[in-house]
């Protein structure tokens, strides 16, 4: 067994998992007042603010000195350069060009404004309730009821920036890379930039030359993976939680008192992103796995963990029930059975598992195999990266197991549970590039690497494309409030009827004022 996986992996930032477990839980509150009776909502509240104050608690105890805040950011303040650009060009808030998806955004966010909560719409000549996951909108929603519209675009950006950074943390500490500038550089290129080989897939599908600024992933048809710049230019309510959870998750198997704050984030991450928690579950299966290898399963009902988990159920409990108080008018199946042709199901299920990932998990196995017989060769200590590469080959298995099912009118399972894999994706092919370069006298590894680099590099013109999108069109401040659509307009009406929930359910019986 690799020392790695029954051992516990170095420690990480208590801080980071503390910020990150009240970041998500902060809409939970906001929630519990919109949508819950009020002792269900004081109950809710009483939870998440004590678990807030004990997290924060540890935070400042474990926080890191002065001189080493300092340290890190002398190296890291590049990196944070790149990303905050990146975010200034998403259209979150009205801070660069809003793509379609924005109409329904908008005008979400205008409605949980303007309106009651629980968020109620006409539509089909009935008033119905909406059931869609706010809790994105949500901080910046209660800022819009009290300052007006400006204000609450502007706390969106805040809000959206400050889980972006977040994400960038943990996506710094999956990679394992070592402190330094051009590692740290490597790094903020690729979470904001890495994507498949969509511009390869877009032009044999569709016969259209390279068109920058075009949105060119929907060239698979039954498929889509999203590149990290579509997820924050199209869908940050998704992508966020996604990034975040999957960062914990990881980090989780290497220090076990983190599982408190896993599992109250993955209880608030329901209200975040649904699809985005099934797309972590695979790690968390494996987490527990991983618990029992080592014999730690006893970490789970240590007091306080134990207390937090229930709290967490509580929490969990009360979002389900409202997520499945959806109507769920939306196709759900095996895409074998789904798809119009299983020959093009076929075809077109092997070219999109080579391009989006497949070639170049292929690519970085090897280099990784290269790496450790040089190392050996050559006497260099090796890389503990047992963790790493299980969470490596469990991302292409859950990426791989997603081509089989279908959810949504465009496939948003496929869509959006994919968004943690592609983070492990990411975060593992910067590392094992960083970590060639010591070998990169021997050919072998030199041609590995290079073609690594190569792929890398052609799969980037995605996001180079949506960026390049936003500055020919950017925009700078909040939208014009008087063009924003009303929700039950603002898509095609099998979208809007997505997020239709259903009267009868038990949270609206149970549950709602």
């Amino acid at each position: 067994m690799d020392q790695t996986l029954s051992q516990p992996a170095r420690a990480p930032s208590t801080p980071l998992a503390s910020l990150t477990a009240v970041y998500l839980l902060i809409p939970v509150v906001f929630f519990a007042w919109g949508w819950l009776q009020w002792p269900y909502a004081l109950a809710t509240t009483l939870l998440v603010v004590a678990f807030m104050f004990f997290a924060l608690r540890d935070a400042w105890r474990e926080r890191p000195s002065r001189a080493e805040v300092f340290q890190g950011l002398s190296s890291l303040w590049p990196a944070l350069l790149v990303v905050s650009v990146w975010t200034f060009f998403s259209g979150i808030g009205g801070f660069g060009f809003q793509n379609p998806d924005y109409n329904s955004n908008n005008a979400l966010f205008k409605g949980l404004i303007d309106g009651d909560w629980p968020l109620q719409i006409e539509f089909a000549g009935q008033t119905v309730y909406v059931v869609y996951y706010f809790a994105y909108f949500l901080p910046a929603a209660g800022v819009g009821k009290l300052l007006g519209w400006g204000a609450a675009n502007l706390a969106l950006f805040a809000w959206a920036l400050t889980g972006v950074l977040l994400a960038f943390a943990w996506f710094r500490l999956v990679s394992g890379l070592r402190p330094g500038p051009w590692a740290r550089l490597l790094l903020a290129l690729v979470f904001c930039l890495a994507g498949g080989l969509d511009v390869i897939g877009y032009y044999v599908f569709n016969a259209h030359p390279f068109l920058w600024g075009k949105h060119i992933e929907n060239w698979g048809g039954l498929f889509q993976f999203s590149s990290q710049a579509t997820l924050l230019y199209w869908v940050p309510q998704q992508a966020l939680a996604a990034w975040l959870l999957a960062g914990l998750t990881f980090a989780t198997a290497g220090d076990t008192r983190l599982i408190r704050s896993l599992a109250m984030s993955v209880a608030a991450g329901t209200l975040w992103s649904p699809f985005g928690v099934v797309g972590v579950v695979p790690y968390l299966l494996g987490l527990a796995i991983l618990l029992l290898v080592r014999k730690q399963g006893k970490s789970l009902f240590v007091s306080p963990t134990v207390e937090w988990i229930i709290a967490a159920a509580w929490v969990a409990t009360v979002s389900l029930l409202f997520i499945s108080s959806n109507e769920y008018e939306f196709p759900i199946g095996l895409l074998w059975n789904l798809a119009k042709s299983r020959q093009q199901y076929l075809v077109t299920g092997i070219v999109f598992w080579c391009l989006e990932f497949g070639l170049l998990a292929i690519v970085v196995v090897v280099l990784g195999a290269f790496i450790r017989r040089s190392r050996k060769q050559t006497g260099q200590p090796g890389s503990q990266t047992g963790l790493r590469r299980t969470w490596f080959g469990l991302a292409i298995l859950t990426l791989s197991g997603l081509l089989l099912f279908k959810m949504g009118f465009n496939n948003d399972l496929a869509m959006r549970a994919s968004i943690a894999s592609l983070f492990f994706l990411w975060a593992f092919v910067s590392r094992i590039l960083v970590e060639a370069g010591p070998c990169l006298r021997q050919r072998r590894v030199k041609i590995a690497h290079a073609a690594a680099v190569c792929l890398l590099l052609i799969g980037s013109y995605t996001g180079l494309s949506e960026v390049i999108r936003s500055a020919k069109h950017y925009h700078f401040g909040p939208p014009d409030p008087a063009g924003v659509r009303e929700i039950a307009t603002a898509s095609y009406t099998h979208i809007v009827a997505q997020r239709i929930g259903q009267e009868e359910a038990p949270f609206f019986r149970l549950l709602a004022p």
